[in-house]
């Protein structure tokens, strides 16, 4: 007769609180589990680790009562782990092992075949031409190839200069902005190759042919080349030489926001003698440009987390 005077109280309490719960007479939530029937007046974490709550807004948490608002489900944990499905899938587009699997389900794979290896993997694909992917093994230590920029020079650049006069701030055109991402060390490799020569008979121009490296408007003096332009006192006739350089550089970027990086290439001459037009980039607009080709630059981004 208790029993069922104590069941009818419970059902009583549980419609008119809207609350439901079980090992507990103060349900913190629509539906309230506490596990261990440990719960103080006011739960500590230690006693909330047994319980599993439904709140009112639909969202459920196992270990704690308190569910983060953004969370619809939370795990609470500090030695124990989730434990998701196991499967052995037969290739990375099986749809047979699960049937229409959901775009985004998560499984490990036990299976190890010559297509894949056993670990999570995710259906990128979709319900009915599945994609399974697995994850990337991090290594924070080890830098990884993240993107590829380049540049390739659309026309010609002309620049007139007279004997010891030097000119170093040509704009080529070629620039190219990097974005390195919060919280993230990058290693930014360059490589430009840049031709340049007289454009017409310069009886005994000579000096040097160059570019100035700019990182965000300013030289990067290990990313600078010059050429040496002997003079010839004999009319010599068009004379062209390709600039190439190679160039490392690290940017680190701790902040939570990203970062941008310019790098732009600028034309430098030094005439010791005589007056002559230089151009850079290519000879022509048009191809072929035979043995002078066309100015190009490309930026290869290696990054690595600084958490």
């Amino acid at each position: 007769m208790k029993t069922q005077l104590a069941a009818i109280a419970f059902v009583i309490s549980a419609f008119s609180n809207a609350q439901v719960g079980i090992g507990t007479n103060t349900p913190g939530g629509a539906f309230h589990v506490d596990g261990n029937k440990d719960n103080a007046a006011s739960p500590t974490a230690a006693q909330t680790a047994n319980d599993f709550i439904v709140t009112s807004t639909g969202s459920a948490a196992l270990g704690t009562i308190t569910p983060d608002a953004s969370a619809k489900f939370q795990i609470n944990a500090t030695d124990k782990g989730m434990l998701i499905p196991r499967v052995a899938l037969t290739a990375p587009n099986d749809a047979a092992t699960i049937l229409s699997p959901a775009k985004g389900l998560i499984v490990y794979n036990t299976n190890v075949n010559t297509n894949m290896e056993e670990g999570f993997y995710t259906n990128y694909g979709t319900p009915a031409v599945p994609k399974w992917i697995t994850y990337q093994q991090r290594d924070k230590t080890a830098w990884k190839l993240d993107n590829v920029f380049d540049v390739t020079a659309t026309a010609p650049v002309d620049q007139t200069v007279t004997a010891t006069t030097a000119v170093n701030n040509i704009n080529l055109g070629l620039s190219i902005t990097i974005t390195v991402p919060a919280f993230t060390q990058a290693k930014l490799v360059t490589t430009y190759s840049v031709p340049m020569g007289t454009t017409a008979i310069a009886t005994s121009f000579g000096g040097y042919f160059g570019v100035r490296f700019l990182k965000n408007g300013t030289e990067l003096p290990a990313g600078s080349r010059k050429y040496t332009v002997p003079a010839v006192s004999s009319s010599a006739s068009s004379r062209m030489a390709s600039v190439n350089a190679t160039v490392g550089d690290t940017v680190t970027n701790n902040t939570a926001s990203p970062v941008n990086v310019t790098y732009a290439l600028n034309g430098y001459v030094e005439p010791t003698a005589d007056t002559a037009t230089i151009r850079f980039n290519m000879w022509s607009t048009a191809d072929p440009n035979f043995n002078w080709g066309r100015g190009y630059m490309s930026v290869q981004m290696f990054t690595k987390t600084t958490l």
